[in-house]
């Protein structure tokens, strides 16, 4: 869906005659990517991966980092177990007698291993990230196409919010929330057997 046909569908339902006296272009573009950078914070839609070597750590977080999601050591991938640098100290293990990683945990803005081998073995760093912004009605958000009425509700919540109209907030704010589970459902699997809102016969995909 492109951010006009967004745009158009928030006009609608916001109501075509009093729309842009509220709200504007440059409005819709803001909410747009407010709600995407929040969906792919809570639903890891858009995860990527990032290979380096370990003699690479401690590996400075990438700028458009939200969340790791898994840290991998070697091929066969050997997944590295989460801990807070706090309860290493729980566990007696003598760096300088392990040949391989454990652990990876994040202290000062950066990825560590521990312990450390260093070396060229390949860590794979698994990582949802912030989505790009648009700022064109042309464009199209990247988030998976099962997440756009979610934008299309979102921005009708805020268009609401700037009307200071309580009672549409809410009704909005309720189906935006709702609505998260369903479409990250919708977003994985193949075969689309029961309806959401995108399954409207009179929307396209």
């Amino acid at each position: 869906m492109l951010v006009s046909d967004i745009t158009r569908k928030v006009q609608r339902l916001f109501g075509d005659s009093s729309a842009f006296i509220v709200f504007d272009q440059n409005d819709i573009y803001d909410w747009i990517n407010e709600a995407m950078l929040l969906i792919a914070r809570k639903t890891h839609c858009l995860t990527i991966v990032v290979s380096n070597q370990a003699n690479a750590y401690p590996l400075t977080i990438p700028t458009d980092w939200i969340i790791t999601k898994r840290v991998t050591y070697d091929l066969p991938e050997i997944p590295l177990k989460y801990m807070d640098i706090e309860d290493l100290d729980a566990y007696s293990i003598n760096p300088l007698e392990v040949d391989v990683p454990e652990f990876y945990y994040i202290f000062n803005g950066k990825i560590n291993l521990y312990p450390n081998p260093g070396g060229v073995k390949s860590i794979k760093h698994y990582y949802a990230r912030v989505p790009n912004n648009v700022s064109t009605t042309n464009a199209t958000p990247e988030l998976p196409i099962s997440f756009h009425e979610d934008l299309v509700r979102f921005c009708l919540m805020r268009a609401h919010e700037r009307n200071q109209d309580k009672s549409n907030v809410e009704i909005s704010a309720s189906i935006f929330q709702s609505t998260d589970g369903l479409r990250q459902e919708e977003a994985n699997i193949g075969d689309d057997d029961y309806y959401v809102v995108r399954d409207d016969p009179g929307e396209a995909e």
